[in-house]
């Protein structure tokens, strides 16, 4: 198992349950009768055991022992009417009570004496559609691989009918350094490795004097050490609220060519101004930016799928600024600074690098830290691609994707976003105390989003 994929194992709670989730909503095919969730949704995805991917037969060696948090086991009795269920929302079937249904999930803990993830299929929405909600440990896959391996099990062919869910998609071809039998390294791989690693450690500490360098001279390279204290920032419980929303992507790409921006910036612009809003409106709002972490892909193989490879920026949200376009000018500033600094470096070293950026939350559970430390960023917003046309599973039309992600101690909120053909899906997970009435940043972020279309 991988150091990062171990992380993840050791440091999960029933606090700090540490699974991604997705929840996709479907239009059935037209002419599908009152069986067809059972027979055809339900059916496809329960395939026979024999056909699940082996990533995802792998549970933790032995689950109550640390030990065994660092070693997969893989199973070879799959139950899958135990990962896959089938559930109904209460009445009167509107989104809010799918949300309600979907919080509960994302705040349990997954079970580590089986493969760590679950499929929820949902039935009674009001208006026909059903919905899938899917989890999985992050020792298992990060965001970019769930998204990759839902792409796969869907089809642009709406008439497809051979569809295999993300869970059952076919082997990867192994790399040739690989050793089939286990999937360790071999040794001559092992020593170029070591070779490489050593070389990268030695350059590592002057290439950290440029970053501080840089960061002393460029007022807009935002660090670990910028971000206020906010209630954001504090101990979370175990409730989770999961909200989702869907905009155009049009909105976007029309803000960015008149600005002159990246799609990300208005991105992080409509994010930062429905921050603000939201701690305004509970009297929270700090007079000092509030900065993101925003997480990048490292890898090379787009194909790759399984653990964890990515890295971490840090950007200003300009949460002090009032007016939108000057707000989203600082923004751009900050993030081309920071991806500037990342150009200078090794993909070994940003991951370094990126260890830095983020180790203070891995201190968060400690007793007494965040109350002596400040955090060292306000929150996470992820941008993952999506499918770029629309997509069917089975005939089963796939209308919204939305991510739920990770809450931990000293980040209450995490906000991940899918771009999916036209249109782009953002899901908010967050902790039911420490973040209240989260739903609200759906409401503020729509007026944030038309704020920069009026200023623009």
């Amino acid at each position: 198992m991988g150091p990062i994929d171990s992380m993840f194992l050791l440091v999960e709670s029933r606090e700090h349950p540490m699974h991604i989730g997705g929840l996709q909503l479907f239009t059935p095919p037209e002419g599908a009768g009152p069986d067809w969730v059972r027979e055809e949704m339900v059916g496809a995805l329960r395939p026979e055991p024999s056909q699940i991917n082996s990533r995802f037969r792998m549970r933790p060696a032995l689950p109550i022992n640390t030990v065994g948090s660092v070693f997969w086991r893989e199973d070879n009795d799959i139950d899958l009417d135990h990962h896959v269920r089938r559930s109904a929302v209460p009445g009167p079937g509107r989104l809010r009570e799918l949300f309600e249904l979907t919080s509960r999930w994302q705040g349990s803990l997954l079970d580590r004496y089986r493969p760590l993830w679950e499929a929820h299929v949902v039935e009674g929405l009001e208006d026909g559609r059903i919905a899938v909600f899917s989890k999985v440990h992050h020792a298992l896959v990060d965001g970019v691989s769930a998204l990759q391996l839902m792409q796969r099990a869907c089809s642009p062919d709406p008439d497809a009918r051979d569809c295999l869910p993300p869970y059952a998609a076919p082997e990867a071809q192994r790399l040739e350094d690989t050793v089939p039998a286990s999937g360790l390294l071999s040794p001559s791989s092992l020593a170029r490795g070591s070779r490489d690693l050593i070389g990268e450690l030695a350059t590592m500490g002057p290439r950290a004097l440029q970053v501080g360098w840089k960061a002393l001279r460029d007022p807009d390279f935002a660090t670990m050490f910028d971000a206020p204290r906010t209630i954001l920032n504090g101990r979370i419980g175990g409730s989770r609220r999961f909200v989702a929303q869907t905009w155009e992507m049009d909105r976007f790409r029309t803000i960015s060519k008149a600005a002159d921006v990246s799609f990300n910036d208005v991105v992080l612009a409509v994010c930062a101004g429905g921050l603000r809003a939201y701690l305004s409106e509970l009297g929270e709002l700090p007079e000092k930016s509030l900065t993101a972490m925003c997480p990048v892909n490292l890898r090379e193989d787009l194909t790759e799928v399984g653990g964890n490879n990515i890295g971490a920026i840090i950007t200003s949200l300009a949460t002090d600024v009032i007016d939108p376009v000057k707000r989203l000018e600082a923004i751009h500033r900050s993030a081309m600074a920071a991806k500037t600094s990342m150009r200078e470096l090794s993909p070994l070293q940003i991951l370094l690098m990126s260890g830095l950026n983020v180790a203070g939350l891995g201190l968060a559970p400690m007793p007494g830290y965040l109350n002596v430390s400040g955090p060292p960023f306000n929150v996470i917003i992820s941008n993952v691609p999506g499918p770029k046309k629309q997509m069917y599973f089975n005939g089963a039309h796939l209308e919204g994707t939305y991510p739920a992600s990770i809450p931990i101690d000293g980040m209450a909120m995490n906000i991940t976003l899918v771009t999916y053909d036209d249109q782009v899906d953002f899901g908010i997970t967050a902790c039911r105390r420490s973040a209240p009435h989260v739903q609200r940043m759906i409401h503020h972020m729509e007026d944030s989003l038309a704020e920069l279309e009026a200023a623009v």
